[in-house]
């Protein structure tokens, strides 16, 4: 344990520093940790993107992506991590931060910090994603890399007075606490949260003059819903215009991401999907030029979406996610304008097919994390689906959202029976509160603070002996039908 007279040294370790939230997450740390006193290290897979802060990273390339390896390539790993961090501190780090340790992106990261776990290092293992949420071709490809399944059981999830665990929401930190995790090794570090400067306006936008422009700022993949962001392009596109930000790179979700390219146009949706795709215009200038930001997505981690475009002055329109939004909500943030579901007469829908889909998905699901499949779970998922003959449009898949879109659009009279959703804009001061209160509490400051109490938690008392987390106990958290969804099938 350090000194606490001494400065702090931390090693920070991912997979990549590519765009992204995790990446966001850490390079904030980093100069929060810095401004604080700390000294810090970012271990990473890759070099950092050019236009990144180089400072305090080292490359190992042990750390990137990969599905296959073994104990042996795990131990040399460790000693790579080691290697660095002495080279960079003079020592060891006073505390090892691995963030999405358990997503199996790379399958040697588990046995690493077991084995860093075992010399009595302390370890934060900080969960954005889990592997057990909808992603079973990561789980599986974890679970391969063990010679049995002892193995996976006794390394997934290291339990130790060392090891504390840090989630990013409420949800998540009441998932591991159910699973097993003592609540004093278990913490909840929301991200911060840093203004966004405009300097754009709506009155100055370069295109859509006579309507209100509504933006999501999104990355198009299957979870963001994209078909729903279509049906309120339907039902509101005489006073709305809509856009999304950028297409998805992955080439699987680029062919569904199409279909819903062609949909616009079959329909003459007023959508742009994609609008910054090709750089013309900036992601603050569409931010600036917007007059309210739109989600329709069916999972976030964070929620930054739900938070973010209020510092810019923009209010959120779309789809309510109380498991992530009640967080938000505690902190008197009002959010009651969001719509929990989009309903419709479930009869429009082919309910043979309906269920033989739900039930395909849910075999497909327990078949991929090897788990055997409730009796009652089409009921269940049915049960959560619809509500007094109504089914929400958000759990289909993208056939069934373009079966309802154009049954609306060949006879908008039925547009009546859709439960439409609310696209009432907060006013300037309820603007102006959630922007005072996001700059509060989720501040960089306070976040340092969150990290200080995590690392000091960490440091405290004797080291103990690894044991683990039952995998099945955390498995059982999120793989209920209740909670599956057509659109991550």
């Amino acid at each position: 344990m350090a000194n606490k007279s001494q400065e702090l040294k931390v090693a920070i370790v991912h997979y990549h520093l590519k765009r992204g939230g995790v990446t966001r997450v850490i390079e904030s740390a980093r100069d929060i940790l810095k401004a604080n006193g700390s000294r810090v290290l970012i271990l990473s897979g890759e070099a950092a993107r050019d236009d990144a802060d180089q400072t305090d990273i080292r490359v190992v390339s042990g750390l990137n992506y990969r599905k296959t390896g073994n104990s042996v390539i795990a131990g040399s790993l460790v000693e790579a991590l080691k290697k660095e961090a002495i080279a960079h501190f003079g020592s060891l780090p006073d505390v090892w931060h691995f963030h999405n340790p358990t997503l199996a992106k790379n399958v040697l990261i588990p046995t690493v910090i077991k084995e860093l776990a075992e010399e009595d290092a302390r370890i934060v293992l900080q969960l954005h994603d889990f592997a057990e949420d909808g992603r079973p071709g990561n789980y599986t490809s974890q679970r391969s890399f063990f010679d049995s399944e002892a193995s996976f059981e006794a390394t997934l999830y290291p339990v130790a007075k060392q090891i504390h665990y840090a989630t990013i929401n409420q949800r998540d930190h009441d998932f591991l606490r159910k699973a097993g995790i003592n609540r004093s090794n278990l913490h909840v570090i929301p991200n911060a949260i840093t203004e966004l400067k405009v300097e754009s306006k709506p009155e100055d936008r370069p295109f859509c003059q006579d309507k209100l422009f509504a933006l999501y700022p999104t990355r198009g993949i299957r979870r963001k819903n994209i078909g729903e962001l279509l049906l309120l392009a339907l039902l509101y596109g005489d006073r709305i215009e809509f856009a999304t930000t950028l297409s998805p790179e992955n080439p699987e979700w680029k062919e569904v991401h199409d279909g819903w390219a062609a949909a616009v146009k079959e329909l003459e949706l007023p959508v742009t999907l994609g609008i910054a795709d090709d750089g013309k215009y900036s992601f603050l200038d569409l931010l600036g030029w917007s007059d309210f930001v739109v989600t329709t997505s069916i999972g976030e981690g964070f929620g930054l979406a739900f938070l973010e475009p209020w510092t810019a002055g923009k209010s959120v329109v779309g789809r309510d996610l109380p498991e992530i939004t009640r967080d938000f909500v505690k902190n008197d943030l009002k959010l009651d304008h969001l719509y929990p579901r989009i309903d419709f007469p479930v009869e429009w829908l082919n309910e043979v097919e309906v269920k033989e889909a739900v039930e395909s998905m849910l075999r497909r699901s327990y078949l991929a994390y090897d788990s055997v499949l409730p009796k009652n779970a089409v009921k269940q998922a049915l049960k959560s689906w619809v509500k007094r003959g109504r089914i929400d449009f958000g759990v289909l898949n993208e056939s069934m959202q373009l079966s309802v879109l154009r049954k609306l659009k060949e006879d908008p009279s039925l547009m009546s029976f859709v439960s439409m959703p609310s696209m009432e804009l907060a006013s300037e001061e309820t603007v102006r509160n959630h922007c005072r209160t996001i700059s509060e509490v989720y501040s960089p400051e306070r976040y340092g603070e969150s990290l200080k109490a995590l690392y000091e938690a960490a440091m405290k008392g004797h080291a103990g002996r690894v044991t683990h987390l039952s995998t099945d106990s955390v498995l059982a958290q999120f793989l209920n039908p209740a909670r599956l969804n057509l659109l991550r099938d």
